[in-house]
């Protein structure tokens, strides 16, 4: 029984630490350059397109923030794809000159509404970014900078979330700079395993039509853009801005969709799991499936410490107890998540807890492509 407690605990140990320093140790070995700057000369005309529904609120400000960019104007071209919205989006977009609306006439879901805009777009590059997060000035700039690089195929953007504060959206927020360490590292290794849907670019002739009912299109189109040998870049200095979720409920909504497009990715390309195939197979199955089963090896690291004898698993168990109790606590004393360590405990939690829910509404066919509003922030 101790050795199945002992592979648990090195499974949970290698996916959220091991890894994640083997990989900076090898990101520091390598000591890739970044890719300099472009000037207004060299840089390529772009389409920056944004899927959009319901988003009357938020894309004045977002188009703003792109007009406002250190881009020339004169090649950047910006397309609004309304996904059958019913607010006042489509006038919100007629009021700008230099914005394309196409509308669909009916809500289909984001994958729809990116194929729809794509095929309106007739410049070489192409940014996807979503209506609710503003961008940097530099952020198209940086992006372009990296894709100069005719190795490299799709570069992701950097999330910053705004006013994390303290307790629960804090640990949320201390949880998005582990992410993004980890994908920074990647990145110089040689690719990160998705991008984010929020931000990022790729050249338009590497665009594939998506299937109506994908759910990530983030990781369904630089994915396949890697299966053609080229790689995925992560730049922290194309910076986007979002609220932080406040609580670990939003997050783990996030959450959970994700992981049913991973579930759905991964059914669709089973190359993914073929270390001849895929060239960045270790990075894959690391990061985005061994988070999958930490869940279950959890039970194990419940259990095995009641069947055992010794010091150690007993101060394990008392450790383990104290984790439970502090989930608890937040789930019935939501007043205690302003403690960061119980905050830290839910946050966990629930990411872990996502698995498992996203596993059971796959197999359960629980999908739906049409994302809902998220209401995070003014």
């Amino acid at each position: 029984m101790t050795w199945l407690f002992w592979t648990a605990l090195g499974f949970v140990f290698y996916t959220y630490a091991g890894y994640p320093l083997g990989l900076a140790l090898a990101a520091r070995a390598r000591g890739e350059a970044r890719q300099p700057l472009l000037g207004d000369a060299e840089l390529p005309a772009v389409t920056v397109v944004i899927a959009a529904w319901n988003e009357a609120r938020n894309l004045p400000r977002k188009i703003a923030s792109i007009n406002a960019s250190d881009y020339p104007l004169d090649r950047l071209r910006i397309i609004v794809a309304s996904d059958g919205s019913d607010d006042d989006t489509e006038a919100v977009v007629a009021g700008f000159d230099n914005v394309e609306l196409v509308a669909l006439p009916t809500r289909q879901g984001k994958p729809s509404a990116l194929n729809a805009a794509m095929a309106r777009v007739t410049t070489s590059h192409v940014v996807f970014t979503d209506a609710r997060q503003t961008l940097s000035p530099e952020a198209i700039r940086r992006l372009m900078s990296v894709l100069a690089d005719e190795r490299v195929g799709a570069v992701s953007g950097e999330l910053v979330q705004l006013d994390a504060g303290t307790g629960e959206s804090a640990s949320v927020g201390l949880y998005w700079k582990y992410e993004k360490w980890i994908r920074r590292n990647e990145s110089r290794v040689h690719s990160v395993p998705g991008v984010s849907g929020a931000l990022y670019a790729i050249r338009a002739a590497d665009y594939s039509p998506l299937p109506a009912d994908t759910i990530l299109d983030d990781f369904e189109v630089p994915i396949g853009i890697l299966r053609k040998g080229k790689r995925i870049k992560f730049e922290s200095g194309a910076l986007m801005y979002d609220r932080a979720e406040q609580d670990s409920a939003g997050e783990q909504r996030r959450k959970i969709r994700t992981l049913l497009g991973n579930y759905q990715s991964f059914r669709r390309n089973p190359w993914l799991f073929d270390p001849r195939r895929n060239p960045i197979w270790l990075q894959f199955v690391s990061h985005k499936v061994l988070r999958l089963v930490v869940p279950y090896w959890m039970v194990v690291l419940a259990v095995t410490p009641l069947l055992v004898s010794g010091a150690f698993y007993k101060l394990f168990l008392l450790a383990e107890g104290g984790f439970y109790l502090a989930v608890i606590s937040a789930k019935l004393v939501p007043a205690t998540r302003a403690n960061r360590l119980v905050a830290f405990c839910n946050v966990f939690w629930d990411m872990n807890i996502s698995a498992v829910i996203a596993l059971k509404r796959y197999l359960g066919n629980d999908i739906d492509v049409r994302w809902k509003k998220e209401t995070v922030g003014p």
